[in-house]
């Protein structure tokens, strides 16, 4: 089953001294359409200029997210290579402000052929790869191995007790037990990640035969393991070929040590979406942790 594209909340008009801080940088604006996910953090909207020249203006959630996605738009986005990931065309910190170019290709979603499903999937392995390996993208962040496990374990009991009575108590016992593999954390290898990998987050040129990533606002050093926990309890479960030809384009398999942790940072990621879902009213978000506890129950192999 593919990601679905979630339909758009009620239209959000885009605030005015923004549109005018865009409208200094690009010229004038003929068009401006809502393309926000829908979820009140999510704000975005496709601008067009009088040419038929396309942009995304993308107002942050937060700062640290507005800092992760401008720091990676500068020194991951450009390793991908032209058409591969937009571009940071301008950015305002006093307004949480991301003005991007408009990749070509349209989001993945149901309908994509099998053959260019399988081109996805593999140029995705192979984008990851790229940006995990980003020479400069972790210029102004270090990751620490150690403090990542301490900070993980800590995460796990606090997610579990802000989920509550939304576990069964047979989801609480296997979410526990995956958390025994915590300690493989330090023998993975360390990348700057995307931190959003899913197949919503990626174009597809059908006429150039060419993926894209999208949205980076999570992107930070961690584990490049991180990078494949969506994948691995959504598509890849359904049609587990995707999985061989993603890991061929990535160009290894997962270590040993990820084996053993990607099911535990898929019950801490699932745990964590049900008790934020659920406040913010994210039935997406809810779905999906609901779905990957369910696997990860009856002990379905990532």
């Amino acid at each position: 089953m593919l990601t679905s594209i979630p339909m758009a909340r009620p239209r959000m008009s885009i605030p005015g001294s923004v549109l005018d801080w865009a409208s200094y940088v690009i010229g004038p604006i003929t068009l401006v359409r809502d393309t926000s996910w829908d979820r009140e953090s999510s704000k975005v909207w496709e601008l067009t200029c009088p040419d038929s020249t396309r942009y995304f203006l993308k107002i942050s959630p937060s700062k640290a997210l507005y800092a992760r996605e401008t720091h990676a738009y500068r020194f991951a986005v450009p390793s991908l290579g032209p058409d591969r990931a937009p571009r940071l065309q301008a950015a305002d910190p006093d307004q949480l402000a991301l003005l991007l170019t408009a990749a070509p290709g349209q989001p993945v979603a149901a309908g994509l052929t099998m053959r260019d499903l399988l081109k996805v999937h593999r140029q995705v392995g192979w984008l990851l790869r790229v940006l995990h390996d980003a020479p400069h993208a972790s210029s102004s962040a270090s990751w620490d191995s150690r403090a990542e496990v301490r900070a993980r374990t800590e995460s796990v009991g606090k997610h579990v007790a802000a989920a509550g009575d939304l576990l069964t108590r047979t989801e609480e016992e296997t979410v526990l037990r995956l958390a025994r593999n915590l300690p493989h954390l330090e023998a993975c290898p360390a990348a700057f990640i995307h931190g959003d990998a899913q197949e919503r987050n990626v174009l597809w040129d059908g006429r150039s035969d060419c993926a894209a990533l999208l949205d980076f606002e999570r992107a930070r050093p961690a584990l490049a393991v991180d990078d494949f926990v969506h994948l691995a309890v959504g598509p890849w479960q359904q049609q587990p070929w995707l999985r061989r030809v993603f890991f061929t384009g990535y160009g290894r398999e997962l270590t040993e040590p990820e084996r053993q942790v990607l099911p535990m940072l898929a019950a801490a990621d699932a745990v964590s979406g049900l008790a934020w879902g659920t406040r913010a009213g994210d039935n997406e978000v809810v779905h999906r942790a609901r779905v990957t506890l369910k696997l990860l129950c009856k002990g379905a192999a990532l």
